[in-house]
């Protein structure tokens, strides 16, 4: 793929940018203000100059996900960008834990997945202990979930979102997993619950709170899991596929 460069117009720092990118949005790396990718050609950057550089991640082979680099004094800093909004900058990036990268696409300013091979887990690869975790999700037809404290694809902490049309009468819960085996740690039935949601998890020390859509509707106390990756989470099998979306992730 092919990059060009242009200045950011707020602040004037040199990005140098993938030509997928022409024409959409994004949060400049500097600034964070919301700019517009202008179209060719390119600016170039002078010479000694440091300069954001915006490439394309390879997951699924398109322009998906975006990393932004930002050189400062030499030091290296990855950014993660959803597509031309990022939805938040973190500083590592993310990758597949469980299940098959081709699950995984973005599109619309959203996460989209989709799994007939039972759990897809997309994951940061640092580690949080005490951490605030939100993200929109929705589903269809299973589950669209939360997850923190992963210490693997079997072992960690499970916020299970499933709204009332797909799991009647629906439910949010914590689950904990052991070697891969669930336990329900609190569960709360959602009556008339749609199929979109905003879910909140906020991890302190063996506390476990979690909202949904402001609310704080389940409390856990459990200490076996102190820290680890936090991610999104799938599930769904042949005869039951599953497909989610997330948007506006966001965590501290």
């Amino acid at each position: 793929m092919s990059e060009f460069k242009f200045n950011c117009p707020q602040c004037k720092q040199h990005i140098a940018c993938d030509t997928t990118y022409v024409g959409s949005q994004i949060n400049c790396p500097a600034c964070r203000q919301a700019i517009m990718v202008p179209p060719l050609p390119p600016m170039v950057a002078a010479p000694g100059e440091r300069t954001i550089q915006i490439k394309v991640s390879t997951l699924r082979k398109a322009s998906l996900i975006g990393l932004c680099v930002l050189l400062v004094a030499g030091i290296t800093t990855t950014v993660l960008c959803v597509g031309g909004d990022s939805t938040r900058a973190i500083w590592t990036v993310w990758s597949v834990l469980d299940g098959d990268e081709s699950n995984w696409s973005f599109s619309g300013g959203k996460i989209h997945a989709h799994s007939e091979s039972w759990e897809g887990i997309f994951a940061s690869d640092k580690e949080y202990g005490d951490v605030t975790f939100s993200a929109t999700v929705s589903t269809t037809n299973r589950e669209a979930s939360l997850a923190i404290r992963l210490q693997d694809a079997g072992n960690g902490y499970l916020i299970l979102f499933a709204p009332s049309r797909t799991h009647p009468p629906g439910f949010i819960s914590v689950v904990k997993k052991t070697s891969g085996h669930e336990t329900t740690l609190n569960k709360r039935a959602l009556s008339a619950s749609g199929p979109t949601a905003n879910v909140k998890v906020v991890a302190r020390g063996p506390l476990i709170d979690v909202y949904l859509n402001g609310k704080k509707v389940l409390h856990v106390s459990d200490s076996t899991y102190a820290a680890g990756r936090i991610g999104l989470r799938l599930f769904g099998d042949p005869n039951h596929p599953c497909d989610s979306v997330f948007s506006n992730v966001t965590f501290r």
